[in-house]
This record gives C-alpha cells, sequence and structure tokens, in this order.
C-alpha cells in the first residue's frame, strides 16, 4: 500500500534537512552545495527546490531543527516539580551536554561565520535559542519566587544571571575555538554556577534550633515563661 502523500513529503523533506545538516557540519555552509545536499538526500535538485528555494532557507530549517531539539529537552526540565537546586543542575547539565556537543559547535561557528552576509538566520539562531530558552528559565524563576523557594526579583534578569553563570562569554568562546578542556568538569562547572545563583536569590530556610528558639518567644519577642 502506498504511503500518503504528506507522509511522503514530510520524509523527504527531513532527509533533505539530515544531509544538509551532515554537508554543513563536515564541509562548511560555503562549501556545501545543494547538489551535495541533494546526492546525499538521494533526491533531485528539483525535489530540493520544491521545499527550499534556496541553501539559506535549508540553513534556516536546519537552525530551527536544531534548536527545537535543545528546547525540547529543556522544556522536561523545567516543568519539573523537583526541589529547585536538584531542577536547576538537571537543566544546566542538559543545556552544557547539548552546547558542548559536536554538532551544535561546528553549526554555531557557521552561523556566527555567515551573521554578516546572513542576519536573517542569525537571528533565528538567537530567537530560537538564547532568547527561548531565557524565557522558559524566567518562567521556571518565577514559578519557585511564587512558591518561596526564591527570593523575589524580577524573573528575567534572574535568568540571565544564571544563564549567564552558567553559559559564560567566556565559555561561548570556547566553544567556538574549540578549547573547552580550559574548564572544569561539566559537572562541577553546573555545581558552580547553581551555588553561585541561590547564594544570591536563594531562601534560607530556619534551622531546628531557630524554630524552637522562636516557638519560646512571645509575640513581642521576649523570651516565653516556661
Amino acid at each position: 500500500m502506498a504511503e500518503p502523500a504528506s507522509a511522503t513529503r514530510i520524509d523527504r523533506r527531513a532527509r533533505i534537512l539530515e544531509a544538509a545538516a551532515a554537508a554543513f557540519l563536515e564541509n562548511g555552509y560555503e562549501f556545501s552545495s545543494t547538489a551535495e545536499i541533494a546526492r546525499r538526500a538521494k533526491v533531485s535538485k528539483r525535489e530540493l527546490y520544491a521545499y527550499f528555494n534556496d541553501k539559506r532557507e535549508i540553513l534556516a530549517a536546519v537552525i530551527t531543527e536544531l534548536q527545537a531539539d535543545i528546547q525540547a529537552q529543556a522544556d522536561v526540565s523545567w516543568s519539573s516539580s523537583g526541589d529547585v537546586r536538584d531542577v536547576l543542575k538537571q537543566a544546566g547539565t542538559d543545556l552544557l551536554r547539548f552546547i558542548n556537543s559536536e554538532r551544535f559547535g561546528k553549526l554555531f561557528r557557521i552561523v556566527a561565520a555567515e551573521s554578516f552576509r546572513d542576519p536573517v538566520s542569525s537571528r533565528n539562531f538567537y530567537l530560537l535559542g538564547p532568547a527561548m530558552g531565557r524565557k522558559h528559565t524566567a518562567v521556571f524563576l518565577k514559578r519557585h519566587m511564587a512558591a518561596g523557594n526564591l527570593r523575589s526579583a524580577y524573573p528575567l534578569q534572574a535568568a540571565d544571571d544564571f544563564l549567564d553563570m552558567l553559559v559564560s562569554s567566556r565559555y561561548l568562546t570556547a566553544i567556538v575555538l574549540g578549547q573547552l578542556r580550559s574548564f572544569p568538569k561539566l559537572h562541577v562547572h553546573v555545581e558552580h554556577a547553581v551555588d553561585m545563583f541561590l547564594t544570591y536569590y536563594g531562601v534560607s530556610k530556619p534551622t531546628r534550633k531557630a524554630r524552637n528558639q522562636g516557638a519560646r518567644t512571645d509575640s513581642g519577642g521576649r523570651p516565653s515563661a516556661r
């Protein structure tokens, strides 16, 4: 039984994007032709152009697919109802594993190199990646601020502070230059970022001794009669 036309079309488009991503990462954007992408995808150039107008449009679609992957992973972490420290550590670990990947590093370099010639793709890369991640992080932090688990503050600023500690400009520079070996191990880096963030935004919970002392005072703050 023949597959529905819509399923065939989706499969063909997915093959083109997979082939394009492989070509871009292997040869670089400039040296990857649409003919090479079509050959890898096992489609004709006519079929390729039925889905995409040009190579830049293919790059934009590859970026969208890649960023959708990381956002899907992040959504799972940010939707967790676990302890705020544990969720921050898991989300931070997932994010760094993704951006430490060879696939992300190479695509990041391609987008950076093409940013002046193709500002639309670089803008999409930013909006679908850092900007979307910032928004989702802020929503999570706002929820925990409302629950009293974090100090009340402007959620977007808090998200910026956490993400800047996790993925600093120095860290991104190391990704571009392939020098991540100069950084601590991933779990050490993440734990340090979370500790620093919670040092400022965390809410100190009273110790048992403090609670007991509070229970032994009257409304005026004086020790109650025993």
